[in-house]
């Protein structure tokens, strides 16, 4: 019997139907996928999807790839690169039947940073029986992604809007697409969400034809609060929103705890928390709030009322007041299972607080990490504004802070105006105000702690990076070093090159249509260059870290290299450190392990710690 994947090889994805299991993994050169089918006793049937040759590679990234499992386990759907016909050239000497003549060179566009491979999506079912796998016939015009059964007939799915341009998708739940529907047995495919809307995560109940899915204007900030919404898939009798714009997360994995309430994963605060919401009511209940009041709540698989949960903070040490580790969770009679292990010495701590801002009337949020039992204090404060900048801190570990604590650190972790968790009003106070409103927001935290600490210095990445750069342009007296990652310096340079033009017009306050493109003019990249932290070169004088990722399509590295380029015309100190294989997030071990030790070295030697 041939064994379970090992670590040669990649899994994709997994699932579970009533008796079986289906796991889904790809091989180290990614050039052979193959499926397994196991049940209680073991292997059943290995399937070997490459060897089929009906389609390209299987996609395994967050934003596209799904596995699932028809009701009667019959059947498993899921999504692959479109099959390519061999293009030759023109001169290609005795070419062979269905070639592609004078193919060669064709472009087709990607979905940008770390989705350069998706190009032409098809949806692929796998006959469990036969082992044959069916292409569906859907149209050019859509790009598919996340199908799911629904019974044993339906195939629901994600139709991204090809129009119009494709802008990067990562971290983008703005793109124009609709909510549709593949019946098998009569090849049929239906639309159930209007144009100018933005879909995603559907996830059908087989047992009432119901599919939740969560829905928003498409366009403006890359992230924002969105509806969830409830299609009637038995009798085709539209959708209905549950919850209007007052939820920004996810649905959890199989979200229905049963016919009628859902279990989603929301983010108010500083915190994930679980909300058990009602289809037919809109009642609301938090699951688990008041037990882990401080900690970020995450689930890690559902079936039905049964729910494994992570429970993460960023004190890795478990105790009263602070606890990792994961519970097992049963609604149906209330039963719970906790099991804790920090995998750390429990001398070795870090310690938090929660802290509220106002300024201008406006009300955010921080969270100052600092050093704990048995660690020395440098007495300095690291201001850390995150990226996005539509995203958010939560109180769930991280492994840069606790580094940083242990070695005598205290982090401000700063939640400035448009961060998610604030509330869906306040996400659209931010876009045009870029480049003041949260710059001073992040200053104004800083100044709040700062009377504590001996040094202040800031880092960032992305729109973090961009702050830092303006912080230390704003306030060159305040702030004694800085660190960048992958920083956006100048909006204006950066619109015609990076994977989201859309983002650069947004966040400087313009317009764009991603139906009817606009052209440069002078006054929108007056706008977008006025915005930027470049403009304030001149008055930077605390040393520069940048931490580029070579392969960044998100913001290009030509970003950071031109302001150390400035810098060093301006005799301010600064050191470049370039990943070559790593893009956007610096997220490879050896990337995050090198950036984090020379974040520390840059600061040691510059503030003599």
């Amino acid at each position: 019997m041939p064994a379970s994947p090992t670590s040669k090889h990649g899994l994709i994805c997994q699932i579970r139907s009533s008796s079986s299991y289906v796991h889904l993994y790809s091989y180290s050169d990614d050039k052979k996928y193959c499926l397994d089918l196991w049940n209680h006793n073991g292997l059943v049937k290995r399937y070997d999807l490459s060897g089929l040759d009906v389609h390209g590679p299987i996609y395994k990234d967050v934003e596209f790839s799904s596995l699932s499992v028809s009701q009667d386990g019959k059947s498993v759907v899921y999504v692959a690169e479109k099959k390519v016909v061999k293009s030759v050239s023109f001169f290609a000497e005795n070419p062979k039947a269905g070639d592609k003549r004078g193919g060669v060179y064709d472009f087709i566009e990607s979905w940008g940073e770390q989705l350069e491979k998706c190009l032409q999506s098809v949806i692929c079912v796998l006959d469990l029986e036969t082992g044959k796998v069916k292409i569906l016939d859907t149209p050019a015009d859509i790009f598919c992604a996340k199908p799911s059964w629904c019974g044993n007939e339906s195939v629901f799915f994600i139709g991204f809007d090809l129009e119009c341009c494709k802008n990067g998708a990562i971290y983008c739940w703005n793109r124009p697409g609709k909510l549709c529907s593949y019946n098998i047995t009569e090849d049929s495919l239906e639309f159930h969400t209007p144009q100018g809307k933005s879909v995603y995560m559907p996830s059908p109940n087989h047992r009432t034809g119901k599919v939740a899915f969560l829905m928003c204007e498409s366009g403006g900030p890359h992230r924002k609060y969105m509806d969830v919404c409830i299609f009637n898939g038995l009798d085709l009798g539209g959708f209905k929103i549950v919850e209007h714009s007052l939820f920004y997360g996810r649905l959890s994995p199989c979200p229905w705890i049963d016919d009628q309430r859902l279990l989603l994963v929301n983010y108010e605060g500083t915190r994930s928390v679980l909300v058990d919401l009602h289809t037919e009511t809109g009642k609301k209940e938090y699951l688990l709030d008041k037990k882990y009041e401080t900690s970020t709540l995450d689930v890690l698989d559902q079936n039905g009322s049964q729910l494994l949960i992570s429970v993460s903070d960023l004190n890795p040490i478990s105790s009263e007041n602070s606890r990792q580790g994961i519970v097992f969770c049963d609604l149906s009679d209330g039963s719970m299972k906790e099991f804790w292990k920090s995998g750390l010495p429990n001398e070795i701590s870090c310690k938090y607080t929660i802290k509220a801002y106002t300024r201008d009337g406006r009300k955010y949020n921080g969270i100052l990490v600092a050093p704990g039992k048995g660690c020395s204090d440098l007495k300095t404060l690291i201001v850390f504004p995150h990226g996005g900048p539509h995203s958010m801190y939560t109180t769930a570990f991280r492994h840069d802070t606790y580094v940083l604590a242990q070695l005598g650190y205290s982090t401000l972790l700063v939640n400035y105006t448009g961060s998610l968790g604030l509330g869906p009003d306040n996400i659209g106070l931010l876009p045009g105000n870029v480049g003041d409103m949260d710059v001073k927001d992040v200053h104004h935290a800083a100044m709040e702690e700062a009377g504590a600490y001996v040094h202040v210095v800031v880092m960032g990445g992305s729109h973090g990076g961009f702050l830092t750069a303006h912080l230390i342009g704003q306030y060159p007296d305040f702030y004694k070093a800085a660190a960048m990652r992958n920083p956006v310096i100048d909006i204006s340079s950066m619109v015609g090159v990076t994977d989201i033009p859309d983002w650069s017009y947004c966040e400087a306050g313009l317009d764009y249509d991603v139906y009817h493109l606009p052209t440069p003019t002078p006054s929108a990249m007056t706008a977008m260059l006025e915005k930027s932290p470049i403009r304030y070169i001149d008055q930077v004088k605390c040393p520069v870290l940048m931490l580029i990722g070579a392969k960044d399509l998100r913001v290009p590295p030509s970003q950071g290299l031109r302001y150390v380029r400035y810098l060093k015309s301006r005799k301010v100190p600064c050191l470049l450190k370039r990943y070559p294989e790593d893009s956007h997030p610096l997220s490879s071990v050896p990337c995050a392990a090198d950036s984090l030790v020379q974040i520390h070295l840059w600061f040691k030697k510059h503030l003599d710690v």
